[in-house]
């Protein structure tokens, strides 16, 4: 097999969005380091990207793999990640684009500082709803920075330790949804779930537990935010939930194959026990769904009892109450 020099490969998933993939890649092929080789991952689009006509575009380090019938984007990374070359991994959707100086900023901290396995990577917006995106963004970084006590340890780059894994149990910002992995690492770390809704979260989460890991708080990662999105649509606020609650509750079936410590399991159970009294919350005052409520609620308090959402038991069995009646009368 022939060997390729590419020290970085950047792997892009992509959908019937063929506009949009020459843009990604036209971003690749403007870094100001070309060390790098990209897979693109066909996920089943109709009609096919044009691979032979992408490479004669970008160049003979851009290849591509398809998938016959669409599989989500985390099995995409997966095929990508396995086919790819590289010593160090990057992800990049079809829809976002690199800022010029990415890839080199990225291998410059995981050259000089080898003892890193993973780099989450800054982002910044554009787009229709940018300054939308960039307020929450800038709220949420703000939380999570703060419980996880991560250390400067240069201008705009800071190390964390053991804090991140339970910060991203409760909030995982999109910078730690960008990394930027030694292929060693990935391979400890584990694929991305393809059964998984948020598999960007769930892997940074794995990523926080096994690795160590840091952030370069830089938006070098330019995310679009024009509607274009479908998983983060506020329809979909439901099934964001299950998958949240679906990440902690695998995590404690396997907590002894993660070797979880006795800290880190509590942790989870906490998680776990507030993403489902999300959930009851959001049954009992979204869809008048008083059953559901109760069955999350009491999900809840087994992992964790807390002795004031008691109070909103009392409000689920008004409802509840409310129904019988309207039902009988």
């Amino acid at each position: 097999m022939q060997q390729c020099t590419a020290k970085i490969s950047v792997v892009i998933p992509t959908h019937n969005r063929p506009t949009m993939l020459a843009e990604a890649l036209a971003s690749v092929a403007c870094q100001t380091v070309d060390n790098w080789e990209v897979v693109v991952v066909d996920d089943g689009s109709t009609p096919p990207v044009n691979l032979v006509g992408l490479c004669d575009r970008f160049g003979p380090r851009v290849r591509g793999i398809r998938h016959e019938s669409a599989r989500g984007g985390a099995s995409a990374k997966n095929t990508g990640t396995l086919t790819s070359l590289g010593q160090v991994i990057a992800f990049l959707d079809d829809d976002d684009l690199y800022a010029p100086t990415y890839l080199a900023r990225a291998l410059d901290v995981l050259d000089r500082i080898p003892e890193l396995d993973v780099v989450f990577m800054g982002v910044s917006w554009f787009g229709s709803a940018a300054d939308w995106a960039d307020g929450a963004y800038q709220r949420a970084m703000m939380n999570a920075l703060g419980l996880a006590k991560g250390i400067e340890i240069e201008p705009g780059l800071i190390r964390f330790g053991p804090e991140l894994f339970g910060t991203l149990l409760s909030t995982v910002p999109m910078a730690f949804q960008r990394p930027v992995v030694r292929r060693k690492a990935f391979e400890r770390i584990g694929d991305y779930a393809a059964n998984c809704l948020l598999w960007d979260c769930d892997w940074a989460i794995r990523a926080a537990l096994r690795t160590r890991t840091a952030l370069i708080t830089d938006g070098l990662y330019r995310q679009r935010i024009d509607g274009q999105g479908t998983s983060s649509r506020s329809d979909r606020t439901l099934d964001h939930l299950l998958s949240g609650v679906a990440i902690k509750e695998d995590l404690l079936n396997q907590a002894d194959a993660q070797q979880l410590l006795d800290d880190q399991r509590r942790a989870v159970k906490r998680a776990a026990a507030d993403g489902w009294f999300s959930l009851a919350y959001f049954y009992a005052t979204q869809k008048n769904d008083c059953r559901n409520a109760f069955s999350a609620w009491l999900k809840s308090q087994r992992h964790s009892v807390v002795l004031r959402r008691y109070k909103f038991l009392l409000r689920v069995v008004a409802c509840s109450l409310r129904q019988v009646v309207s039902r009988v009368s």
